[in-house]
């Protein structure tokens, strides 16, 4: 019996760490969107906080970004183009994708537009 209820509690701790996003897990800020270069949160990091609404710069990551995490409790919308143009994806509050592939939209994030600032409160 208590072999089960340590099996029991194992699966509940390591199911816990998984529904922890890759930002949250890495960073105590949740006023940011964090994008890597490959799938699966994988490669170079660049963290984008919300400070302005508008994020135009996104140094090395422009156009490579494959993966990302929306620690912030704001929508996130990312764009094709500069300026908030071009074909749009909308990132959930708190939400994350490991994989940009599956929509369509890998290496193509210009600009991000944060929904609401600041962003850290639900």
């Amino acid at each position: 019996m208590k072999k089960l209820a340590a099996a029991g509690i194992a699966l509940v701790t390591s199911f816990s760490v998984l529904t922890v996003s890759p930002a949250e897990a890495t960073m105590a800020s949740r006023n940011l969107i964090t994008f890597w270069e490959h799938d699966d949160y994988q490669g170079a990091r660049k963290d984008v906080t919300c400070s302005t609404q508008l994020r135009d710069d996104l140094g090395a990551l422009e156009n490579q970004a494959s993966s990302m995490a929306n620690a912030s409790y704001s929508g996130i919308d990312l764009y094709s183009g500069d300026n908030r143009t071009g074909v749009t994806y909308y990132a959930k509050p708190r939400s994350n994708d490991s994989d940009f592939t599956n929509n369509g939209f890998d290496n193509t994030v210009e600009s991000v537009w944060f929904r609401k600032v600041p962003c850290d409160v639900g």
